[in-house]
C-alpha cells in the first residue's frame, strides 16, 4: 500500500489515497480461515511492483500459460505496470491473484511513494493513516470485543513500552501514564472513546 506525506496539511500527516475508504475495510473476505481478520485491495490495479515469499512465486508460476507475472511482456496500456507484471497478477484474464490487506497489521504494509503528489489528483479518496488505523481497529472489534492488537502467543502485551525516566520525581515533568496503562491492559487495542475521540484528524473526503 503505498502512501504520501501531506506536508501542506495543519498536522503534516501520512496518507494513503488509493483505496474506496468508505467501505473497503468494512467489507472483510467471507473464508473461514481468514474471517473477520483481512479486506481485499481494489479490483482496479495500477501499481508496478509486488513482494512475494518464494512459495507464492512458485504457486503463480504454476496458474497457467497465461500468467506472465515474471516476464516482461508487453500488453496493451499501463506500460511501466504491464511490463513489471504487476498487473497480470490481479487481472482475472491472466493470474487472478486477490490481494488481501490485514487489518490488524496494515502497516507493515506501507511502502513510500516518494514524489508526495499523487493524493492531490483524488482528494475524494484521501485518508490518514490514523484515521485508517482508527477505522481497522472499530472492524476488528466489532468481531471480536476482547481481542488484542499487540500481544504474544500468551497473551501479554508487547508493544511499544512507555515509562517516565526519571528517578528525581522534583526533577520529573507530570506525566499521566494512566490512558496508557490500559491501553497495554487491552493488548495495543484502541476502545471506542479514543476512536471517536480521533475523529478530528481526517473526515473531510469530498469536496
Amino acid at each position: 500500500v503505498r502512501y504520501e506525506n501531506q506536508m501542506e496539511h495543519l498536522t503534516k500527516r501520512r496518507v494513503v489515497w488509493e483505496f474506496e475508504w468508505t467501505s473497503e475495510v468494512e467489507d472483510t473476505i467471507e473464508h473461514p480461515d481468514i474471517q473477520g481478520r483481512y479486506f481485499s485491495s481494489p479490483p482496479w490495479h495500477h501499481q508496478g511492483m509486488f513482494m512475494a515469499t518464494r512459495e507464492q512465486l512458485i504457486a503463480w508460476k504454476r496458474r497457467g500459460p497465461l500468467c506472465l507475472f515474471d516476464k516482461p511482456v508487453r500488453r496493451h496500456g499501463y506500460h511501466r505496470e504491464r511490463t513489471s507484471g504487476a498487473m497480470d497478477l490481479y487481472d482475472e484474464e491472466y493470474c487472478n491473484v486477490t490481494q488481501l490487506l490485514p487489518l490488524d497489521s496494515m502497516e507493515d504494509f506501507y511502502i513510500h511513494h516518494m514524489p508526495d503528489k499523487n493524493n492531490h489528483r483524488q482528494p475524494g479518496k484521501v485518508i490518514a493513516t490514523m484515521d485508517l488505523h482508527k477505522r481497522r481497529m472499530a472492524v476488528l472489534l466489532a468481531n471480536d470485543s476482547k481481542r488484542k492488537l499487540w500481544a504474544d502467543t500468551k497473551g501479554r502485551y508487547n508493544g511499544i513500552n512507555m515509562f517516565v525516566d526519571e528517578k528525581n520525581e522534583t526533577a520529573s515533568i507530570p506525566f499521566d501514564l494512566t490512558n496508557y496503562k490500559a491501553y497495554v491492559k487491552r493488548g495495543g487495542m484502541l476502545n471506542q472513546y479514543e476512536i471517536q475521540e480521533w475523529d478530528w484528524s481526517d473526515e473531510k473526503k469530498e469536496e
